[in-house]
């Protein structure tokens, strides 16, 4: 009792403060939080995220193994000055204005190959006449180590961040071309249709991840429903984690290779089989494709893809353990 009128009554004893109390704070130190200049920027930088100040993110934590908390992860001081203190460590000399519009951290768990924690940015730079002539989508992943703290893997993404962005600036890497959208993350809904020489699969996709378009190279994770239909069976799963490589070819085309496996159930025609074991009920299977796709850079609405696709059955063991086919694909892209 005296410890329930001690946390919920200010005035009976020291004062609770009860937001402390349902939450947490991590703190991220970085190698350039112990220097100080004299001199000054020439670049102005500016923060418009939602996030103020040095505060870049919120994750949630268990208090006390059980008690999930809202846990606080905040700069040693204001994001704006940090990243002046990387472009004056650089030497950088250019002057105008960089505004972040967006820093968001999270754990992006649906590449198996390529999972980790993951940190997606995006900022526009001005010069000094006021004129757009550079954004950037920045996209880090770090997997973390054994025994490797939260802080940090995120203060190993920060520094990846800031000293992309300055020597991005120095060296006058720039993308003229602005991106035409809101940046957060887009929908994408396509479907996969392949073609056997008995029967088909079709598997649908559904995923919201942060926009791509200034990479060369990229990996997602996606789960997928299945459905494959014979002249003696038809399958169906739910799941499952496709696992997508792409490269772009140019301002138009990616080329795309994906892996996926399976676990489902078979619906066999009772008309074909007399005797079937148990096990047989179950799906297990692996896919493998290489495709071609229409999506051009800043892309909105429709895109396809044509390529070949290759299902390893292990399960059931009734049907052709190797089935080649001819995938085509249609989607749609919503920034």
């Amino acid at each position: 009792m005296i410890f329930l009128l001690l946390l919920f009554n200010p005035t009976a004893g020291q004062e609770v403060n009860l937001s402390r109390f349902v939450s947490d704070t991590l703190k991220i130190q970085l190698s350039v939080d112990s220097l100080t200049y004299k001199r000054e920027a020439g670049l102005t930088i500016i923060d418009s995220r939602d996030l103020p100040g040095d505060l870049i993110g919120i994750q949630q934590v268990k208090r006390w193994r059980y008690i999930p908390v809202d846990q606080y992860i905040v700069l040693h001081e204001p994001l704006t000055n940090t990243l002046k203190k990387y472009y004056l460590k650089d030497s950088c000399d250019f002057k105008g204005t960089l505004d972040i519009k967006n820093l968001t951290l999270w754990k992006d768990k649906k590449p198996v190959f390529s999972k980790g924690r993951k940190l997606n940015c995006y900022t526009i730079l001005v010069d000094s006449s006021g004129n757009a002539i550079s954004d950037w989508m920045w996209e880090f992943t770090i997997k973390k180590k054994r025994k490797q703290k939260d802080a940090d893997v995120i203060a190993e993404l920060i520094d990846q961040l800031m000293n992309k962005q300055i020597d991005a600036i120095k060296q006058k890497k720039f993308h003229p071309q602005l991106y035409p959208y809101f940046y957060c993350r887009q929908l994408i809904n396509w479907y996969d249709l392949v073609f056997l020489k008995d029967g088909m699969i079709i598997i649908g996709h559904l995923t919201l991840d942060f926009p791509p378009d200034q990479m060369k190279k990229y990996v997602r994770g996606s789960p997928g429903i299945y459905y494959r239909k014979s002249s003696l069976h038809e399958s169906i799963a739910i799941g499952g984690m496709d696992q997508h490589w792409y490269s772009r070819i140019n301002k138009n085309f990616l080329k795309s290779m994906s892996f996926s496996y399976r676990f489902g159930f078979n619906n066999f025609d009772s008309d074909k089989f007399s005797h079937l074991d148990f096990w047989n009920i179950f799906l297990i299977n692996i896919g493998l494709s290489a495709s071609i796709e229409y999506r051009p850079v800043y892309h909105r609405g429709l895109f396809c893809g044509i390529g070949l696709y290759g299902s390893i059955n292990v399960l059931p063991d009734v049907i052709s353990r190797f089935e080649p086919g001819l995938l085509l694909t249609s989607g749609v892209l919503l920034p």
